[in-house]
């Protein structure tokens, strides 16, 4: 075992990623109550009177490209995907080993991981306006706080503490020009 990287850095990897990729973003309602919803960042589970559904991030793109979803719907795929890749690189900008400077940056990490917050809440606004409610139903955000705080909680070395304070991982030169 490499004694630069503590014990507990694995088990704080693997409880962002199941964060990252696994929290309910949105709890959702179709119309006047047609049907209900939960919008994970990979897929959405949703109920309707036609019965069940799971619905993947790629169904949903699909149904963009060809046309099926077009107008203020069509943006929350957009966005939500943006919010996926953007979680999944903050993800593995942290994952990477430390001694790798040049992909390790738990500040740019935690800056993707809110990022990915802030996406998919501009998705929900995309579809159902910034009260998150329209003719089309209404959403509630629940997800989207824990990833900006578990962005932050990255991005100010509290879960990955002796990171540095640069990018970098070199100390900051200070300039002084008094002589």
């Amino acid at each position: 075992m490499n004694p630069d990287i503590p014990e507990s850095r694995g088990w704080i990897l693997a409880g962002l990623a199941a964060l990252i990729l696994c929290v309910p973003v949105s709890v959702y309602v179709v119309g006047s109550m047609l049907g209900a919803g939960v919008q994970f960042p990979l897929f959405r589970y949703q109920e309707t009177y036609m019965g069940a559904n799971v619905i993947t991030i790629f169904h949903d793109l699909q149904y963009v490209l060809e046309g099926t979803i077009t107008g203020r719907s069509a943006l929350m795929p957009v966005f939500w995907t943006a919010g996926v890749m953007s979680g999944i690189a903050g993800l593995v900008s942290v994952a990477v080993p430390p001694r790798i400077h040049v992909l390790y940056s738990p500040r740019r990490s935690g800056i993707c991981i809110m990022g990915a917050g802030l996406l998919y809440l501009f998705a929900l606004i995309a579809q159902y306006g910034p009260s998150f409610s329209s003719s089309g139903g209404f959403a509630i955000p629940v997800g989207v706080p824990v990833l900006v705080v578990a962005g932050w909680l990255v991005w100010s070395g509290i879960l990955f503490p002796g990171a540095g304070e640069t990018d970098e991982g070199e100390p900051e030169e200070s300039q002084d020009n008094s002589s």
